[in-house]
């Protein structure tokens, strides 16, 4: 009777903390990089402005030194700001693959650019790309930001897109390879 209890009390535990999921398919399953889905997700209607830029997270090197897939997100964001596509920046991601803090990574690589931390938010505590999207739309609405241009890889724009809608982020997207 007592293993009963505690096993139902586990699963009641574990299906609460994937309540906040944007549903059990984004949670348990990675998309696999499609053109189809990006094409799709690129048609779908989106702010002609963007007030600030979601630069997601992707892991730091072993070292601690960007990775590629860094050095693309922050390259992109570079170019969003040239453009005059946003204002400013929440470069979001916690320490998921290793110890190194994913937005800490990707922000001082664009201060050290030239970027002025007025211009950059540092979100550092997401492990998931809806912790992502959660996380950075506090920092959004803290500061009055009320659009965005999500930064990321085309295999991964698609996915971030999803949970921006599903948080009510009006939502642009940037592939950082292009």
């Amino acid at each position: 009777m007592r293993a009963r209890a505690v096993a139902l009390s586990l699963c009641l535990w574990v299906a609460s903390g994937l309540a906040g999921c944007a549903s059990w398919h984004d949670f348990f399953q990675r998309d696999r990089p499609s053109q189809a889905l990006l094409s799709e997700s690129l048609r779908l209607p989106a702010p002609a402005s963007t007030d600030v830029g979601i630069v997601l997270g992707c892991p730091a090197d072993d070292d601690g030194s960007p990775s590629p897939c860094q050095l693309c997100r922050v390259h992109g964001a570079l170019r969003a700001l040239h453009e005059g596509r946003v204002r400013a920046f929440i470069f979001s991601g916690g320490a998921a693959h290793n110890r190194y803090v994913e937005g800490e990574v990707m922000a001082q690589l664009a201060r050290a650019v030239g970027v002025p931390d007025e211009q950059i938010f540092v979100e550092g505590r997401a492990l998931t790309t809806w912790q992502n999207l959660r996380y950075a739309q506090r920092i959004m609405q803290a500061h009055g930001y009320r659009t965005a241009l999500l930064i990321s890889t085309r295999g991964h724009l698609p996915r971030a897109r999803r949970f921006a809608e599903y948080y009510g982020i009006p939502s642009a997207l940037m592939a950082c390879e292009d």
